[in-house]
């Protein structure tokens, strides 16, 4: 990393920082960006808001699989119809999982891990 000043008119000083905070990117980290001819991305107003939601809803799910989980542990020595309600536990536990493994790595993607503030 390198400290560099830019002289800049207070007209595109205020562009830049205001670009830069759409973008959710220290100005430093746009302007590398636009060094490396990698288009900004501006965020919708709404970005924040819907990361908390989604981050609700996988703690939610997350609460809902260990649920399923011990469900289908205290069924298991059952005899009445154990089978059948075991796999349809099992079933709706993986179902849980896989979506949280998915809901995770779009919580990942939306949150960069690369940009520094």
């Amino acid at each position: 990393m390198a400290k560099i000043t830019l002289r800049l008119p207070a007209v595109s000083a205020a562009d830049l920082a205001r670009r830069a905070r759409a973008a959710d990117l220290s100005q430093g980290d746009y302007v590398a960006g636009l060094l490396a001819c990698l288009p900004p991305h501006t965020l919708p107003p709404d970005h924040a808001q819907a990361i908390a939601a989604l981050s609700r809803s996988t703690d939610h799910l997350a609460a809902v699989s260990t649920d399923l989980s011990m469900m289908v542990r205290l069924m298991e020595p059952m005899n009445a119809r154990r089978d059948e309600h075991c796999l349809v536990g099992l079933r709706l536990l993986e179902d849980v999982r896989q979506h949280l493994a998915v809901a995770a790595s779009l919580v990942a993607e939306l949150r960069p891990a690369w940009r520094s503030r």
